[in-house]
């Protein structure tokens, strides 16, 4: 068993069709925004509310899982978690629930940590969690 596992998730750069659609519709959004209001201030705010509301698709993610610890990084973001903070987790298509919580709650998706798979091998990324995270 490896001892540490690190990949990028970018999101915008690996589905760049489903990005040139969020480009398009956002610029349609900023459009009618600036002839709504008629405002080139309401229009700049109104784009650095949308974008950074949805900077963890535009900004790449860098995971990395240590012995010890859970490492994610981004431009001005930075995470770092022990193994034992997470009870258990939960896999879906496009990356792992980490949970505090060691039965299901509603509150885990406010204080669990999702890890998305990107490009990189789900199955790799499940057995390094399960090894970690003893159900």
């Amino acid at each position: 068993m490896q001892s540490t596992l690190s990949w990028t998730v970018h999101p915008l750069a690996e589905n760049w069709h489903k990005s040139v659609l969020l480009g398009l519709f956002l610029a349609l959004l900023l459009l009618g925004i600036y002839v709504g209001f008629q405002s080139i201030y309401v229009a700049c705010l109104s784009a650095i509310f949308l974008i950074g509301s949805l900077y963890k698709y535009f900004l790449p993610f860098h995971h990395h899982f240590e012995a010890d610890r859970l490492v994610i990084t981004s431009c001005c973001y930075k995470m770092e978690r022990p193994w034992e903070t997470f009870r258990s987790f939960y896999v879906d298509a496009n990356g792992v629930l980490l949970s505090p919580f060691a039965q299901p709650t509603r509150l885990e998706n406010f204080r669990g940590v999702y890890v998305r798979f990107g490009k990189h091998s789900p199955e790799e990324i499940v057995n390094f969690i399960t090894n970690k995270i003893k159900d």
